[in-house]
């Protein structure tokens, strides 16, 4: 049976050293309390509704835990573990580059009980990591999905428009963000994770370069004897929805691109 989140965290914290590793047993009660708090909540999806951290006292102690030590590789590497196959290819919170740092989702500036917990730990890119910062509720709302509590959204909140140019023998796409049907509980923590990350910037950046990988990968497939660039896009739309929603970056982008009647004739641009 695998260790329990408790387990892991006492385990970092034997390994510290004496002082701090004393204050953090005299305190082992409350750290417990804390910790089956978050769980609770985090199984009912009530985490926005945690009272704010008695052990401000011992936050140094509490956030020397996640630093380099074998617990925390240990730790670290369970959570990269736990998670599906070719899900952490990409940051969680953006969907755009590979994850190379871990977030905390409830800063440890404010909650330094749970820097070692392993709900709280998010694999992020430095981007998002830096961007999310110590914000991650305002007014009693959530401010960010939690890549771990949170469902992907079923509804159709991202869509693209794909722009060719003839003359340029260029295509590119914008992308958008909208309710489409969300409840509002859920559109409210979709529409500020966009926004404060700046996603949709950051993907209409990123467009003419996801464009022109799709057309690449599609062109190759031809090369290679394929017959039906826009079935191949689809089958790959298709594989990224399995894995990421329907509505991910990707998905959205290829699925449209296999659907454009001249997508024939932008492979031929290449």
């Amino acid at each position: 049976m695998p260790p329990t989140h408790i387990q892991r965290f006492e385990y970092i914290r034997d390994k510290k050293n004496i002082i701090s590793r004393n204050k953090l047993v005299n305190q082992q009660a409350d750290i417990r309390a804390r910790f089956i708090d978050y769980e609770t909540r985090f199984a009912h999806n009530t985490l926005a509704g945690i009272p704010a951290s008695p052990l401000l006292a011992i936050k140094d102690e509490l956030r020397s835990c996640y630093g380099r030590n074998s617990g925390m590789k240990a730790l670290q590497d369970a959570i990269e573990a736990a998670q599906e196959d070719g899900r952490l290819v990409w940051c969680p919170y953006c969907g755009i580059t590979t994850p190379t740092s871990y977030d905390h989702y409830l800063p440890a500036s404010e909650f330094p009980e749970f820097a070692a917990h392993a709900l709280n730990i998010v694999p992020a890119c430095a981007k998002c990591n830096s961007a999310k910062d110590d914000i991650w509720l305002t007014t009693g709302v959530r401010q960010f999905i939690h890549f771990y509590l949170d469902d992907i959204p079923v509804f159709p909140y991202l869509s693209v428009q794909l722009v060719a140019d003839p003359l340029a023998q260029a295509v590119g796409a914008v992308f958008g963000l909208s309710q489409a049907g969300m409840p509002a509980s859920i559109w409210a923590v979709m529409e500020s994770h966009f926004r404060r990350l700046k996603l949709i910037e950051r993907y209409n950046r990123q467009s003419n370069t996801l464009v022109n990988q799709a057309l690449k990968v599609s062109k190759v497939y031809l090369d290679s004897g394929g017959h039906d660039a826009a079935l191949f896009l689809e089958n790959l739309a298709a594989d990224q929805a399995n894995l990421f929603g329907s509505y991910d970056l990707r998905a959205v982008l290829w699925r449209a691109m296999s659907a454009d009647p001249d997508l024939p004739v932008w492979i031929g641009w290449l």
